[in-house]
């Protein structure tokens, strides 16, 4: 074997892609130099390529050594893959099993017994060192005596070597979604006559309470995850300090208890901050970096009555929310630490005033969550200098981003800044990271979509200083789709994946078997030819998303002259674009039967109420409309590839909440998607 050849085997032994089709349907293989950075993030010891043989060889010794993979899965109603490996020659039944359910159950079968009798055939798989071992299919509801419930378990085996243990996953499919018409905005896009410059998770539940009044299910917003506030500020919402905590930006100071308790909160809101709140309320965009301050200076007094017992019972209260939720606590401590510096000390009070805003948002998200039903989104990375990996640093990857690889949009692929999870070491401490952001998504939520559903399979990884170069590395699907189908079960939550770009001709099928919707987006899928495509089944439809254009933007081509403008398009190019898009869009107005000849306003509101039209009757689970789009709104939510900068994920609606309320034509164009949705 020559070198490559080894590097690619070792390669693939670790989950690293050695080859990978893109979107311009050829096959792509990463240079031996990612190949190696990769390997080194993940911990093999790679000093040269010439070694690869030798670390092989030790690596496929050390996993069949393993009695058990640190963690398996049962799937209620489908066969059981789970298997144990036990040395050739060794009787089954001088092996035992004992299976402890989450709530304390124990059952213990012998290894022979829990076959079914279905013995292994005699195949056995050569050790490096030369022993031989052989797979014994397991039947885990033998061992548990009957139908296995759903739950993190525990699985051990005994014999033939010390103990090893497993953590069992036993899950159903995802919980089907019915038909629905969901609402989006972005919360801090929120106006209203008396806001302090953002959105509130108060503003969430009265929206979303006038929305299911007009018959929408679900209201769907971005990623509600804490952001770096401190000038300049990083507002991304897929790029958060935690995936475990909540934003404190949201919050909504007035209708916590503290507000009219704490004189100083109130002498504080009486003064200059009640003007600064009404500058900031006539922004056109969220100034972050200010509604922060203005909230802190509200807040951080608060936090001192509530600490105080003011009102009563409220210092019990934030003590039982610490003990109950000892992550947040955790993190309340990392961001008092963070603006202490390296080497100061927190100031007294900083800490609780971080677990202060943390009960509050979380109280705060749970009521909206009761006033109307939430679709939540959870990101697929976290901020590199964020909490995450210092909560659980052997879940992340050191020295490597998380990114995609060069498409038609992006030609030199993407960098998404985050450090990816390690997916070897969070199996072995049984998924902690990803358990616990899993289950802060579904806590309030009926649905849930999960940002590039892909990376459950598999990943782009970027070593640090590699200038966009990459491979894809894979994680233990079935695993993590178990945990997600969990925590969905135990909240009985809809699940979306979000399948846009390179997307492996696996992943689909799968997600149609787990009882995962699909993302459709009439902006990929219409064509000059076929100008009004129907969405199908098994999917969320909508006619953009946070990073395209506007609909009004798109119709008109607006987005072609902002991408030239901005370099990204050649001038012939971008005529090219201009001819097509100007045939499409003949096409589709013809199609829907819209005069072409009224004003640039009329023609696309009539588009865009046909358009929605055929998303609402299709066959989608969810049809998902922009509110924004009502009123044919220009200005995007986010130009990917131009960072935190310039208006991305600051702009607000042009629309107060007061004005949505009173708009006949607004709700009467959400009641109409909504009966077209149950006709």
């Amino acid at each position: 074997m020559t070198t490559d050849t080894q590097l690619d085997a070792l390669a693939r032994f670790h989950g690293v892609v050695t080859s990978y089709v893109g979107v311009d349907g050829h096959a792509h293989r990463p240079d031996r130099d990612v190949l190696v950075a990769l390997l080194r993030a993940l911990g093999v010891p790679l000093d040269t390529p010439a070694r690869a043989a030798a670390l092989l060889l030790e690596a496929q010794r050390v996993r069949l050594q393993r009695r058990l993979e640190p963690v398996l899965v049962h799937r209620m109603g489908l066969p059981d893959t789970a298997t144990a490996t036990i040395p050739d020659g060794t009787d089954p039944d001088d092996l035992c099993l004992t299976l402890e359910l989450d709530d304390g159950t124990v059952s213990r079968r012998g290894l022979g017994d829990a076959c079914g009798g279905r013995r292994a055939p005699r195949v056995p798989r050569p050790d490096p060192l030369g022993q031989q071992v052989r797979a014994i299919p397991l039947d885990l509801t033998l061992v548990a005596g009957g139908p296995v419930p759903p739950g993190r378990h525990h699985l051990t085996i005994e014999g033939a070597g010390p103990p090893q243990c497993a953590l069992l996953l036993a899950a159903p499919r995802c919980p089907a979604s019915p038909r629905r018409l969901a609402a989006f905005m972005p919360l801090h896009a929120i106006r209203t006559d008396r806001d302090w410059g953002i959105g509130t998770y108060t503003d969430l539940a009265r929206l979303g309470s006038w929305l299911s009044a007009h018959g929408a299910d679900l209201f769907s917003t971005l990623p509600l995850y804490p952001a770096f506030l401190d000038p300049p500020a990083d507002p991304s919402p897929y790029l958060p300090v935690s995936r475990l905590a909540y934003n404190e930006a949201f919050i909504d100071p007035t209708a916590l208890p503290e507000f009219a308790a704490c004189p100083e909160a109130k002498a504080q809101w009486s003064g200059r901050l009640s003007d600064e709140a009404a500058r900031l309320r006539s922004s056109a965009g969220v100034q972050y970096e200010d509604v922060a301050r203005l909230l802190r200076a509200v807040l951080e007094p608060m936090s001192r009555c509530a600490a105080e017992d003011v009102p009563p019972g409220r210092a019990d209260e934030l003590r039982d929310f610490a003990c109950r939720h000892p992550e947040l606590a955790a993190y309340a401590s990392f961001r008092a630490a963070r603006e202490a510096g390296v080497t100061g000390e927190p100031e007294q009070g900083t800490e609780t005033y971080h677990l202060y805003c943390q009960w509050a948002a979380h109280d705060q998200l749970r009521a909206a969550g009761s006033a109307t039903l939430l679709f939540a989104d959870f990101p697929v990375g976290s901020h590199p200098g964020g909490f995450d990996p210092v909560w659980s640093p052997s879940s992340f990857v050191e020295g490597v981003s998380g990114g995609s690889p060069p498409d038609r949009f992006f030609p030199g692929g993407q960098d998404w800044g985050f450090r990816p999870l390690h997916p070897e070491r969070i199996r072995d401490d049984g998924y902690r990271f990803m358990s616990a952001a899993l289950k802060r998504a579904f806590d309030h939520a009926a649905c849930v979509r999960i940002d590039h559903v892909m990376g459950l399979q598999r990943l782009f990884m970027i070593p640090d200083g590699a200038s966009g170069d990459g491979a894809y590395v894979e994680y233990r699907v079935d695993e993590l789709h178990a945990l997600v189908a969990l925590e969905a079960h135990r909240s009985d939550s809809a699940v979306v994946g979000e399948d846009l770009g390179t997307v492996p001709p696996e992943v689909r099928p799968r997600l149609a078997r787990e009882g995962i919707l699909r993302t459709w987006v009439f902006q990929f899928e219409s064509t000059e030819a076929s100008p009004l495509p129907a969405p199908p089944a098994e999917c969320l439809a909508a006619l953009g998303t946070h990073d395209l254009p506007r609909f009004a933007s798109y119709l008109w081509g607006e987005d072609v002259t902002q991408r030239e403008d901005a370099g990204q398009l050649p001038a012939a190019d971008a005529e090219t674009e201009r001819r097509e898009r100007a045939a499409w869009r003949g096409e589709l107005l013809a199609g829907l039967g819209v005069d072409a000849n009224g004003t640039t306003h009329d023609v696309t509101l009539a588009a865009l109420d046909g358009c929605l039209r055929t998303l609402a009757r299709s066959a989608a689970d969810i049809a998902l409309v922009d509110l924004e789009d009502l009123w044919a709104e220009h200005t995007r939510e986010n130009v990917p590839g131009t960072g935190p900068g310039g208006t991305n994920w600051r702009h607000r609606s042009a629309r107060t909440l007061e004005e949505m309320e009173h708009d006949q034509e607004v709700g009467r164009v959400i009641a109409s998607l909504a009966a077209e949705r149950v006709s």
